[in-house]
């Protein structure tokens, strides 16, 4: 069974067995999220692209809380778990679930509130404020199973089994895509089809999360619980690396739109969506890697399974060598190919999107380094370590390297702030791996 690889003998065989359906998981969201943008693209037109685009950080932000819950809930639970407490397990897992439903109908209901004064502070210009509200009227109703998929994607893995979150991803995926198809396309619904097809994909996946945990024999079961306000805190705070992760992204959205409208308008906008879309798209090959190894890390310690630790340090080591270099060479030298998804040779916007994939290529041969080590220090429940290396990549060395570069070398400087910043960023996750490797028992370098 999948579960023997938590107490059994950890080979590479096994190790691979249990990693991979998430680096495909994450790359098959990554795929159709990607798509769905191909499809505003071709279908509703580069205003509908760039309007997404301003719209994005509004989305990152619930992804960053949805994530940070299950990100930090499910390693706390991993450890409970491998101190043998299931029963406890069960009642955190449980009321988890409960509270992330909840807050989804928070998020809701403040985003309907607040939504003129959020569109005007992310910065739509006058042609795209109308769009961005058609989107965000709608996607906003989607956050509560947004929330609730999440969770149950998560702590599948905890339970032992990360394949069947492809299931999970595939349906959610296949829904959200046949919408997009169906609403955009003959129907004609432009921006409201997409923000229906998101929201029926989102529905999917919790749905099927929902009968895996009722109908299926887990090691993790919904059980009467006790309200637990100390648990949540502490999940928000070892999950805090992936809301900045996630959040970080629509604010690395933000400021891009902000510095780049100004000097290249909606195109440039545009162009700004077709390079991080692509960037995201390549970057699931480690945030995948990074998700399937976080149960096993968890277990292992709270297990004191410290050899165990090291082999998958090993493991790491080599995948990471491996996938920086083919994802590298697969943008730099791709770009024009992967440009044509989204516009027609010799347009402004086809030039701007080969220049800015071309350019970020250098930041995918160090970024996995980056998202591995953040995750890494969460596995154990240091949200602060972990935290560091979030904030240096994904905020503070982005906003300085985008700011200041851009205003020396203009759009070429733009493009250049995402490999600055995780360049800048790999020296402090080496640092924080080499200071904390007695505490926690293992081999830099496996």
């Amino acid at each position: 069974m999948h579960g023997d690889i938590f107490t059994g003998e950890l080979n590479s065989r096994r190790f691979t067995q249990f990693v991979w359906p998430s680096v495909l998981m994450m790359f098959v969201l990554a795929l159709y999220y990607t798509i769905d943008s191909v499809f505003v693209a071709q279908l509703v037109g580069e205003e509908g692209l760039a309007a997404i685009n301003i719209a994005y950080p509004l989305q990152g932000l619930m992804w960053g809380f949805a994530v940070m819950l299950a990100a930090g809930s499910s390693a706390l639970v991993g450890i409970e778990m491998g101190k043998g407490n299931n029963r406890i397990a069960d009642e955190k897992f449980t009321f988890v679930c409960v509270f992330g439903t909840l807050l989804g109908i928070v998020f809701t209901i403040l985003c309907m509130i607040f939504m003129t004064p959020v569109v005007n502070l992310l910065g739509a210009t006058e042609v795209l404020t109308e769009d961005c509200h058609i989107f965000l009227n709608v996607f906003v109703w989607g956050c509560p199973m947004a929330f609730l998929g999440v969770l149950f994607e998560f702590f599948i893995r905890v339970d032992g089994r990360p394949a069947f979150t492809i299931v999970l991803y595939i349906a959610g995926g296949v829904v959200h895509l046949g919408l997009d198809i169906l609403l955009m396309g003959p129907l004609h619904m432009g921006l409201r089809g997409a923000a229906i097809a998101n929201v029926g994909g989102l529905t999917a996946t919790a749905i099927i999360g929902l009968i895996y945990f009722l109908f299926r024999d887990t090691r993790l079961n919904f059980r009467r619980f006790t309200t637990s306000w100390k648990y949540i805190g502490h999940s928000f705070i070892n999950g805090s690396p992936e809301f900045i992760n996630e959040s970080a992204a629509g604010i690395m959205v933000l400021c891009y739109n902000l510095v780049v409208v100004r000097m290249a308008g909606e195109t440039g906008v545009a162009a700004v969506a077709i390079v991080l879309n692509l960037h995201y798209f390549f970057m699931s090959a480690h945030m995948g890697y990074q998700v399937g190894v976080m149960p096993l890390l968890s277990y292992y310690y709270g297990a004191k399974a410290y050899e165990k630790i090291n082999k998958v340090m090993h493991y790491t080591k080599n995948y990471m060598a491996v996938s920086s270099i083919g994802i590298t060479a697969i943008c730099l030298f791709g770009a024009p190919v992967l440009a044509l998804l989204y516009a027609s040779p010799g347009t402004e916007l086809y030039d701007m999107g080969v220049t800015g994939l071309r350019l970020i290529s250098i930041s995918l041969l160090v970024v996995g380094i980056n998202v591995f080590s953040s995750g890494f220090f969460t596995s154990f429940g240091n949200g602060i370590v972990s935290s560091a290396i979030s904030i240096s990549r994904g905020l503070v060395m982005l906003i300085v390297g985008l700011f200041v570069l851009s205003h020396f070398f203009g759009m070429t400087g733009a493009w250049l702030a995402l490999p600055f910043a995780d360049v800048t960023t790999l020296a402090l996750s080496f640092g924080l791996m080499a200071r904390y490797r007695d505490r926690y028992h293992y081999r830099i370098l496996g």
